[in-house]
């Protein structure tokens, strides 16, 4: 049941994304109707999403810090052999972290359910899926995960830390098709496997100081086919 209800809770999410703020209220009203419950996830998730910092956005680390804190920041923590370093983003879906893998000496981007969610068993599975999606997405335009972890009872996923700009116009119309290009075909891939992305912004899209465009977070994607496993994995 609950299942049914965080289904529900994301698809008026996105819808109500859509929405402006002042339009909001009337479109929950009508959408949720009496269902109190429903309407606090969906209310929940638009706040995170709004309050939401950009993986790279530093001019916003102090005030996303102070937000992360009151629910419990990781920063600073050792989570097994990862190192937690600074907050990078956080969004209903989930918070991002910057860390070192002190194993391989390299740096990585470690994702967390939100402190709300972290004991919810249904969120934990959808979490869980989206670790799945990834590992089924082998393409160099969509950024990479390097595992699925667990320590002191707490999931997260081992992401590749992308260096770059989110893409923010104008722009001269080849630098649009050269992106746009690069988008498409991380799209493509995913649609191939039955995988549709469903938050796709500037903010989930990072062009590198080499040009190359990786398309992020896919903890909103849906699997049009039921299991992601079904279709053969795809590489660039």
């Amino acid at each position: 049941m609950r299942s049914e209800l965080w289904r529900q809770a994301e698809e008026l999410f996105h819808a109500a994304l859509e929405h402006s703020p002042e339009e909001r209220k009337a479109f929950l009203d009508s959408a949720c109707g009496q269902n109190i419950e429903l309407r606090r996830h969906v209310e929940l998730l638009v706040s995170a999403e709004e309050n939401a910092g950009s993986f790279l956005d530093k001019a916003g680390a102090s005030n996303l810090t102070a937000n992360i804190d009151a629910s419990g920041s990781l920063s600073g923590r050792q989570l097994g052999h990862y190192r937690i370093v600074s907050p990078l983003g956080k969004g209903g879906m989930g918070e991002v972290y910057r860390a070192h893998d002190t194993k391989l000496s390299r740096d990585v981007a470690i994702k967390t359910l939100p402190y709300e969610f972290a004991r919810d068993r249904d969120r934990v599975a959808r979490f869980r899926r989206e670790a799945r999606t990834l590992a089924s997405l082998n393409h160099p335009h969509i950024a990479a995960i390097y595992g699925l972890e667990e320590f002191d009872k707490t999931d997260f996923l081992v992401l590749e830390l992308v260096d770059g700009k989110h893409p923010a116009g104008p722009l001269p119309v080849a630098e649009v098709l050269r992106i746009g290009v690069q988008i498409a075909d991380a799209l493509a891939a995913a649609h191939a496997r039955g995988i549709i992305h469903r938050d796709l912004k500037p903010a989930n899209v990072v062009v590198t100081r080499e040009g190359r465009v990786k398309v992020l977070d896919f903890g909103l994607a849906k699997a049009i086919y039921g299991e992601e496993e079904r279709a053969p994995a795809l590489s660039g």
